[in-house]
């Protein structure tokens, strides 16, 4: 008589449950390999508005221009003259000392008050080293991306940076917003003719043309709009450390080992 054993699958049901939660990390692996690769596109991408806004604040800036004018009529009315001057970067007002012929036969000089040379200066150094750090950036993503990867320090030291550049552009920004609004004030044509009495001391002075400042405006606004990229930035950087924390490599020297796959 022949005996029949009947012995459950437990292997068989084994080998499924192990290849499904094989498949189960695998799938959970590769949505995390797409987010981070769709972290590194976008803080590469996100640096050439950082460099074109950059260029476009500190280059109106620089290469800004306007000027005012009045004319003084004379009480004799055979002198008359037209007083015009240009206001240009770095907009130290107190050097405009040009001198004229008054309707007494007298040479009298031009006074307008104002130095806003500190602020427009380190709002421009401060949009040249965002270009220059946002070029560094872009050649230390797209070929040494495999060093940014795995060594955490420098992905530390890229946030820093970021952070610190931040500060810098809100700082220049809130800066020269105060800056121009003064040079504004200080340059309307009621208080230039009223600080030059000496020109239009018994004579009449005309306004012709106000000083405007379009341009130095924009700029302005370039320089917070830079500011918050940058902030977005910050985000996108540390999201990307938080999800490359295990494939990051402990310590700075070259002999340190991976504290996590590579």
């Amino acid at each position: 008589m022949v005996a029949w054993h009947w012995r459950p699958p437990f292997g068989t049901l084994q080998m499924t449950l192990n290849s499904s939660s094989l498949g189960c990390k695998d799938k959970d692996a590769d949505d995390q390999e797409k987010f981070t690769q769709q972290l590194k596109e976008t803080k590469v991408l996100i640096k050439i508005p950082e460099i074109i806004i950059s260029v476009c604040a500190f280059a109106i800036t620089a290469g800004f221009y306007t000027s005012f004018s009045f004319f003084v009529m004379c009480e004799t009315g055979d002198k008359n003259f037209t007083v015009t001057e240009r206001i240009t970067f770095p907009f130290n007002l107190s050097s405009i000392n040009t001198r004229y012929n008054s309707c007494e036969g007298n040479v009298d000089t031009v006074h307008v008050n104002g130095n806003f040379s500190l602020e427009a200066v380190f709002f421009v150094v401060v949009g040249i080293l965002a270009v220059v750090y946002s070029i560094a950036a872009l050649v230390l993503y797209c070929f040494f991306s495999d060093v940014y990867n795995r060594i955490r320090i420098i992905a530390i030291v890229d946030l820093v940076f970021h952070i610190i550049l931040v500060v810098l552009l809100l700082a220049g920004s809130i800066t020269w917003t105060i800056g121009l609004s003064s040079m504004i004030s200080a340059t309307a044509l009621s208080l230039i003719i009223g600080e030059n009495e000496d020109l239009c001391r018994g004579n009449e002075c005309i306004p012709q043309k106000e000083a405007l400042y379009v341009g130095l405006i924009i700029s302005v606004v370039f320089g917070f709009v830079n500011m918050l990229l940058w902030l977005s930035n910050i985000g996108i950087l540390s999201w990307r450390m938080h999800y490359l924390k295990d494939k990051f490599v402990v310590g700075t020297s070259s002999g340190a080992e991976p504290s996590g796959p590579e």
